[in-house]
């Protein structure tokens, strides 16, 4: 159970409150890089931890984020024109009322109605600009204190080459501290995922579906790291086995999963829109070779951990304005939801969670009351995951100077998709934990015992 008072901290992320002041100190992954691919094309509209923003790619082909309203008279620069780097006045966007121009950087570089020897123009600058960078096929954005700006993201996906990553982004109707929660509650996998067979899931739970077949109640074990955590899930198995999978929790909204056998990687970010909506993200890649034509062709169809997508939309065909396309037929004879991707039966919970805290607005998205909620031993990672992020928002609340966790130095470890693991059942936690940690940095596994 949450009080009200840790509740409301962690589910908002405006920029006065704790949880939004520390999301700004973390680069923030916005829009697929292929969604922007024109230089002087239209802009996008973005609302991102309940700013509205517009993204373009300028003529000169650098990125641009903005506010959405212009500082004159409050017009969408949605409507702007992307003007070109041959232009008299330079690439930027143009507020198409009054004519003001914006460069990339937010300084106002035209202003046609007013005196050409006037200063005023000179004064102005867009109401927020945010600089930009391009890693693993994704725009990132930082929203922070410019002096406080740290490196671009360590992330398994990030440091690849574009071509070994495939990464695809959906609209979801709920907090986002909902959707979070759901990768790290491993507990879930064997009953709401309990068909994954039945579906197009390809290498990524090969070995999962023979897990959670057998054990439907893991023992968790959780380790604080520099990052976030470190959460293994252990399930018996037949032959005095177990079968091990971990998440990495990276603050302040990544998870790291579990590699089956000659599997791509997968991660998943789940970024605020607002307190009723949220960006999730789902990254898959290959660090051993680029991806090939086969495999990007099944995830943009929405296989594996991806979402099929209503065409030019983020919402996802399966959605709840048509209860998932639930087929109430197969659920009662061979499906646990009757749900066809794997995403969307957790989206279906997800975004169907109450109690409501008081003000949310359940036409835009559930925001869950936690205070009615009945914890038990299978939510150890729900459990920690609320501890580290209310402890980092409150750290930066105290001082805002701080580095928050998740944004690493050099010298610190950054997180990597452990392999899951089918060891002896009597093999402890910090032996096989040690296993997976050396097999992922391609070490030799420290003796047993160790």
């Amino acid at each position: 159970m949450l009080s009200a008072e840790k509740n409301e901290m962690l589910t908002a992320s405006a920029r006065d409150t704790p949880m939004g002041a520390m999301y700004r100190r973390h680069w923030i992954p916005v829009a697929r890089s292929e969604d922007v691919p024109l230089s002087g094309g239209p802009p996008i509209r973005l609302r991102l931890l309940g700013e509205d923003l517009v993204l373009f790619r300028a003529g000169d082909g650098r990125l641009g984020l903005l506010s959405e309203w212009c500082p004159h008279r409050g017009a969408s620069l949605y409507f702007g024109r992307n003007e070109r780097a041959d232009s008299p006045t330079g690439p930027g966007l143009r507020c198409v009322y009054h004519g003001w121009k914006f460069a990339v950087d937010g300084s106002c570089v035209d202003m046609p109605n007013e005196p050409e020897d006037s200063t005023f123009r000179d004064r102005v600058r867009a109401r927020a600009a945010y600089p930009c960078v391009e890693l693993a096929g994704v725009v990132w954005a930082y929203l922070g204190e410019p002096e406080l700006r740290p490196d671009p993201p360590r992330l398994p996906w990030t440091v690849l080459p574009d071509d070994h990553v495939y990464a695809s982004v959906r609209l979801q109707l709920c907090n986002s501290i909902q959707a979070f929660e759901g990768a790290v509650d491993a507990s879930h996998v064997g009953i709401l995922h309990s068909d994954i067979g039945l579906w197009d899931a390809g290498d990524e739970f090969k070995r999962v579906r023979g897990g959670i077949a057998v054990d439907k109640a893991p023992r968790f074990y959780v380790e604080q790291t520099d990052f976030g955590l470190t959460i293994g899930a252990r399930r018996r198995m037949a032959g005095g086995q177990a079968y091990w999978r971990f998440t990495q929790v990276v603050l302040p909204w990544y998870v790291v999963l579990s590699k089956e056998p000659g599997a791509p990687g997968s991660g998943h970010a789940w970024v605020p829109v607002d307190e009723h909506r949220t960006y999730t993200w789902t990254f898959s890649f290959r660090d051993d070779r680029p991806l090939d034509a086969q495999e990007v062709a099944r995830w943009r169809a929405g296989g594996g951990l991806h979402a099929p997508l209503v065409p030019g939309t983020l919402t996802p065909t399966m959605n709840r304005g048509n209860d998932y396309l639930i087929n109430r037929d197969l659920q009662a004879s061979a499906s646990m939801t009757g749900i066809s991707n794997v995403g969307m039966q957790d989206a279906a919970v997800q975004e169907n969670m109450g109690p409501h805290m008081p003000g949310t607005v359940a036409e835009l998205g559930s925001r869950m009351d936690r205070g009615s909620e009945r914890l038990g031993s299978a939510d150890a990672g729900v459990v920690a995951t609320r501890r580290v992020l209310l402890a980092a928002a409150a750290a930066l609340d105290k001082d805002a100077t701080i580095r928050p966790p998740g944004v690493l130095s050099e010298d610190q470890a950054q997180a990597r998709p452990y392999p899951s693991m089918l060891v002896p059942e009597e093999t402890g936690w910090h032996e096989v934990r040690g296993r997976a940690e050396a097999e992922s940095a391609g070490r030799a596994a420290p003796p047993a015992g160790e």
